[in-house]
């Protein structure tokens, strides 16, 4: 797959779709969908072949464009990119009671007690703490949302990390900027009287490079990639609302190290990059809903269900531009969380053919990049 940057020369408009109001704050703000970058790369494929007016077949044919991302990045200065991966549900910042430090808990399955009260479906497994940790009380700590690759590949290869190395290497809050607006009278073109809003952006530009703790400027800017076969011009595009400008390049490095296969295991553990959609909420389509077995997508690996660990579900809309009306609203479950699933036949190793692939149940939303999951083996526990 071919690898672009997008560099920001605006600041970047995503709105979480709640309404407009006096006031903006960051959670005004929403992580650009797979199919904002999807609707970039087809765009430019459009007004690469001098297509306007769409026609039916045009329109058929730019939806068969697969694209995978957006993926959150960090460039330095001297042209490395380095992928940030969101947060897996698996990883859980808790502080210790004793030294009040943060530490960096690893969730998996674990049977639990007969009389615990558990009303999860049969076959299902409780995702907890190992017994180690099991003793510490308290809240979730914040921390990093976004992960480098290289933490993220450790973590899913079973490799302990500290709290303070993930919050170095990653990303918590990106930079943003606030912008106020006023309406405008469309005869008189003046400004009307108390009608102020504010939209809140990502600022992405060279000008948001952030002043570091000890001084000096950070040596690095944030920005997407998005993966796709398709051989792109290079160039200035629209990216995101308001009509703000970036600017695309092709990348010589291949992004696509995350998605590495697993190895072998008699399980795997699923963790998606980007949101994905299934037909029944939480669970995917290829799985049964009684049994929870079904067939891995893009191999003939049976699989069963035994345990999840899931952030709240995300609203998935937008705007199609070929029929000039808005999308229905979606749930889609968000990037990061994670799924373990047993292998009835073959191994881990059967499903290296998914590596990186989109997993969601509709052949659509797999084209436009929902449900990209990084895959990694995992041991399921031996039965009681």
């Amino acid at each position: 797959m071919r690898n672009y940057w997008i560099d920001a020369l605006s600041p970047l408009v995503f709105r979480s779709g709640k309404p407009f109001g006096a006031q903006s704050d960051t959670h005004d703000i929403a992580f650009p969908l797979p199919s904002a970058a999807a609707g970039l790369v087809r765009t430019c494929v459009m007004r690469q072949n001098g297509w306007h007016d769409l026609s039916n077949e045009q329109s058929a044919q730019l939806n068969r464009i697969a694209a995978h991302g957006l993926f959150l990045a960090r460039q330095r200065a001297d042209g490395e990119t380095v992928l940030l991966l969101p947060k897996p549900a698996d990883a859980l910042y808790l502080r210790h009671p004793d030294t009040q430090e943060t530490l960096l808990v690893r969730l998996s399955p674990r049977a639990a007690d007969a009389d615990c009260g558990s009303d999860l479906p049969a076959g299902l497994l409780p995702v907890r703490m190992s017994a180690e940790h099991e003793h510490l009380n308290g809240k979730p700590q914040s921390g990093a949302k976004y992960w480098c690759a290289e933490d993220f590949a450790k973590w899913q290869n079973g490799a302990a990390l500290s709290f303070d190395t993930v919050k170095q290497n990653g990303a918590n809050d990106l930079p943003t900027e606030t912008r106020t607006h006023t309406a405008v009278d469309a005869q008189s073109g003046a400004a009307k009287d108390a009608q102020l809003f504010q939209t809140t952006a990502y600022d992405f530009s060279p000008a948001a490079k952030k002043r570091q703790e000890g001084g000096g400027w950070q040596p690095h800017r944030y920005g997407f990639v998005i993966r796709t076969e398709q051989d792109l011009a290079e160039g200035l595009v629209c990216f995101g609302g308001e009509g703000r400008l970036s600017r695309l390049h092709a990348l010589a490095q291949d992004a696509g190290a995350a998605f590495a296969a697993p190895s072998d295991a008699a399980g795997v553990r699923l963790t998606l990059l980007t949101p994905a959609i299934f037909k029944n909420g939480w669970l995917p389509g290829w799985l049964d809903e009684k049994t929870l077995c079904g067939t891995f997508p893009h191999t003939d690996v049976r699989v069963k269900l035994r345990a999840a660990a899931l952030e709240r579900w995300q609203p998935v809309s937008g705007w199609d531009l070929h029929r000039h009306q808005p999308k229905a609203m979606r749930k889609a479950v968000p990037a990061g969380s994670v799924y373990w699933l047993e292998c009835e036949t073959g191994g881990a190793a059967a499903l290296a053919d998914a590596a990186g692939k989109a997993l969601s149940d509709h052949p659509q939303d797999r084209l436009d990049g929902f449900g990209i999951a990084a895959l990694a083996a995992w041991t399921p526990p031996q039965a009681a």
